[in-house]
């Protein structure tokens, strides 16, 4: 049996939640991969704890050109990603990504771009939702790479990432029931049919991984990446069940939710929340006929959200009203 390659591997966001778990995954496997981690700061913690995982770690910068290609340079496959929330600014973001593909249609030696990105709501709602200025930054670099870096494109394979899972845990009051008299209310401007597709941040790493792993196969082809499609009715009625408490689903207009949003600017706000109403008017956008769905993958396994609930306590996150 002829050795296994071991390719290098570039992930850009490594000390983040998208790419550190595809750090974290590949790095479990090194006989396969060279995991190379691109970081602002070799010496935060986040980054010292990869490199004690086996990483070699890259100093870069997104907003510095000359670091970023000698710290890509040499790499077989890459992730790839940009922060809008980084700049809140659509502007930059695109900027950011489009000069990153410019270094990447340059390299020799890439054989896979692996691209973290968002649906171009503009185009799905025929204009009605134009304000999802996170979405279409990253749409923006991916209509850039399908019409001006064809090359890359041939390499490239598109992931559309969802709602986390983890979201509830770092922001309680947006994305769990709020307990008022006994009774937990979750509130949103969402009909209780209406579904979002959701997944476990941690497991992005897998899904890098089972790419890779087949090849060229879902290259010039775009990933929806999530485990279930739910509403949120059926998310706190979960959490209802397994807890045993009272859930109440509240139905609010899109206007009462987004002056819920105070931490927020008008803009931001208002970006928020347009990118729930889409999946209002135009359904489970992610379900759409160009996508490959995630969860029907076969041998992918990805978290349920009944899964997360339980490991993760997420009663103990409610706060009351």
């Amino acid at each position: 049996m002829a050795p296994t390659i071991r390719m290098t591997v570039a992930v850009l966001g490594a000390t983040g939640q998208q790419g550190g778990s595809v750090a974290r995954e590949l790095l479990a496997y090194p006989e396969r991969y060279l995991v190379r981690v691109l970081t602002r700061n070799a010496t935060s913690s986040k980054a010292l704890d990869l490199t004690n995982l086996g990483a070699e770690i890259r100093t870069a910068d997104l907003n510095d050109h000359q670091s970023l290609r000698p710290a890509l340079d040499g790499a077989q496959i890459i992730f790839a990603m940009t922060d809008f929330w980084q700049s809140m600014s659509a502007d930059v973001e695109e900027s950011q990504g489009k000069s990153l593909m410019d270094i990447l249609s340059s390299l020799p030696q890439l054989e896979h771009l692996i691209w973290a990105s968002l649906p171009d709501g503009r185009k799905i709602s025929d204009g009605k939702y134009s304000n999802i200025f996170h979405w279409q930054s990253k749409a923006a670099v991916t209509g850039y790479i399908r019409d001006s870096k064809p090359g890359l494109w041939e390499k490239t394979t598109e992931i559309l990432f969802p709602n986390y899972f983890e979201n509830c845990l770092t922001a309680p009051s947006r994305y769990l029931p709020v307990k008022i008299n006994d009774v937990y209310i979750r509130s949103f401007p969402l009909s209780p049919g209406t579904t979002l597709p959701n997944v476990a941040i941690e497991d992005t790493g897998k899904l890098v991984d089972y790419v890779i792993r087949h090849g060229s196969t879902y290259q010039t082809k775009t990933i929806t990446f999530f485990s279930e499609e739910l509403s949120e009715a059926e998310k706190a009625a979960t959490i209802g069940r397994i807890y045993d408490i009272p859930v109440k689903y509240k139905k609010i207009t899109s206007e009462e939710f987004q002056a819920t949003l105070t931490d927020m600017d008008p803009t931001t706000a208002l970006d928020f929340t347009e990118q729930l109403m889409i999946f209002e008017d135009c359904g489970m956008i992610y379900n759409r006929p160009e996508f490959i769905q995630a969860n029907k993958l076969p041998g992918l396994k990805l978290k349920s959200w009944e899964e997360f609930v339980t490991s993760n306590d997420v009663l103990s996150y409610i706060i009351d009203g």
